[in-house]
């Protein structure tokens, strides 16, 4: 008789449904609740890359040849909407590495320079911030027409010798980025 009631427990006991109202509500709160904290960290990683892009700055090396003024000029350009640190700049010259200045390189490397007349020059030094939507004039050569034709020639010269002139800088976030007179567009640098 013992068996009979303790087998008629377990009976009345297993026919008790596992899902109660209490436990369907608990599980729906946990689902809600581990869905919520998804939206949460991927909204957090869309504010942190929109933060990131909204200082991106973006280089570039640009080149004008005004014929009607005799002026030739090389410029940087900040395209982007970030500062661009600059942590170095150095030229490739005859499979040679030189850490200087654009106008010290020509001067000290290539003697038809004498008859060039440089019209302006500027500094690029290591830590200078370029910053958005400006531009920072490296070099502007010519004057007259004999000096800008000479200095065309040697420009066209440094092209056909493998002369490449590289700038490598960072945003405020540190990523790092490279032109070069080769590539044209900036390359993110893996660290």
């Amino acid at each position: 008789m013992v068996i009979f009631k303790s087998l008629k427990r377990i009976r009345t006991y297993m026919k008790k449904k596992f899902w109660t109202s209490d436990k369907v509500v608990s599980f729906v709160a946990i689902c809600i609740s581990l869905f919520t904290l998804y939206i949460f960290v991927k909204q957090t990683n869309i504010i942190e890359e929109q933060s990131r892009r909204s200082v991106m700055p973006y280089l570039m090396l640009e080149s004008s040849n005004n014929s009607e003024n005799n002026t030739y000029s090389i410029s940087i350009v900040n395209y982007g909407v970030g500062p661009a640190i600059v942590e170095s700049r150095v030229i490739h010259y005859k499979e040679k590495v030189y850490d200087m200045e654009l106008y010290e390189f020509l001067q000290k490397q290539i003697p038809e320079m004498d008859s060039v007349e440089l019209l302006n020059t500027t500094t690029l030094q290591v830590g200078v911030a370029i910053p958005s939507s400006s531009e920072r004039n490296v070099i502007t050569a010519g004057g007259d027409k004999s000096s800008y034709i000479n200095f065309l020639r040697i420009m066209s010269k440094l092209s056909e010798e493998g002369f490449n002139y590289e700038i490598k800088y960072r945003s405020i976030y540190d990523e790092h980025w490279m032109i070069s007179g080769k590539d044209q567009v900036p390359v993110l640098q893996e660290d």
